[in-house]
């Protein structure tokens, strides 16, 4: 072997390890308008019921509270969103995907290098701009501010993005008041089939859950897609507390939350209240048996005081 070979083969290894240290180039092609807002079929009934609400007070069902999140739950109200300062609160990464609007995908490009180094997730309701970044670079430290979109990391999987979010604000993952604490970490991944894309969300929060929450969210590529105005101006603001003094935070205290119909969506559905609290084990199918026996149960329970009480 001739030491121009030699030289050659060196000059070839130090390149493949530079072009390796570089941002790698997307293996798939997010672009574009993405129509979000005809594919809200996951729990489409709690996003958008007959009477244009969401989920109702007491519905905790589908979700790993722990005794934390489901007291923080309890004394939610929301009233709060009067408050001028939380009338243009966006929807936070945790639940952005997944409530009402559309959103575009743009790459970001380094203009020295010319390679994609992140997305801009740009559209999701009052404008909680994400980016994406595809670069390395590092996560920010534990007491950099926390924001709305939180700070995300990419990486290619073959052809699905893995996604992983921190430093994001507390924020409500249900329009119920079921919220996430500032401890909050999400893992995303992204697949893109045909005009399809699929974003399998997995948000974590050791405050408010027993385990991990899992939903998903779908949207089309959809070039007709155009994206209006921020739904939140100076001009409609509104003073909604009307009766209060200046400054009053709506809020319910822990001794004052049966005053709020929580067993209501219980009662109206036939199940037991437990049953409604949410908790982990009742995101499991096995749970379908325990239920069973809880209806039984109460059952047996009521029969017996009707009879009781036909006696005296």
């Amino acid at each position: 072997m001739n030491v121009q070979r030699v030289r050659g083969i060196g000059l070839m290894a130090v390149v493949g390890v530079a072009v390796s240290a570089l941002p790698a180039a997307a293996q798939v092609d997010l672009q574009g308008m993405w129509n979000h807002a005809n594919l809200m079929m996951e729990d489409r009934p709690i996003l958008i019921n007959a009477s244009g609400g969401a989920a109702q007070p007491g519905d905790y069902t589908g979700i790993p509270l722990n005794d934390a999140g489901r007291q923080w739950t309890d004394t939610w109200t929301g009233d709060r969103l009067g408050v001028p300062e939380h009338q243009c609160m966006p929807h936070p990464s945790q639940y952005s995907l997944y409530g009402p609007g559309d959103w575009r995908i743009t790459d970001q490009i380094d203009p020295l290098t010319q390679q994609i180094v992140g997305f801009e997730l740009y559209g999701t309701f009052e404008r909680a701009t994400r980016y994406i970044w595809l670069d390395g670079r590092p996560h920010p430290p534990e007491f950099a501010r926390h924001t709305w979109a939180g700070f995300s990391t990419g990486k290619w999987v073959g052809n699905m993005l893995d996604v992983m979010t921190d430093h994001l604000k507390e924020g409500w993952i249900q329009r119920n008041g079921i919220t996430t604490s500032d401890k909050t970490v999400m893992s995303e991944h992204y697949v893109k089939h045909d005009n399809y894309l699929t974003a399998i969300v997995v948000v974590n929060d050791p405050d408010h859950f027993e385990e991990p929450f899992i939903r998903t969210s779908s949207a089309v590529l959809d070039p007709t897609t155009r994206l209006g105005p921020t739904e939140c101006t100076p001009f409609n603001i509104n003073t909604m507390l009307v009766g209060h003094p200046r400054g009053y935070v709506p809020h319910v205290l822990p001794s004052q939350v049966q005053a709020q119909g929580l067993r209501d969506f219980a009662v109206s559905h036939g199940i037991p209240y437990e049953a409604a609290r949410g908790g982990a084990k009742t995101t499991y199918p096995e749970y379908q048996i325990e239920l069973k026996k809880m209806i039984e149960a109460e059952g047996i329970r009521a029969k017996a005081k009707g009879s009781s009480a036909s006696t005296k």
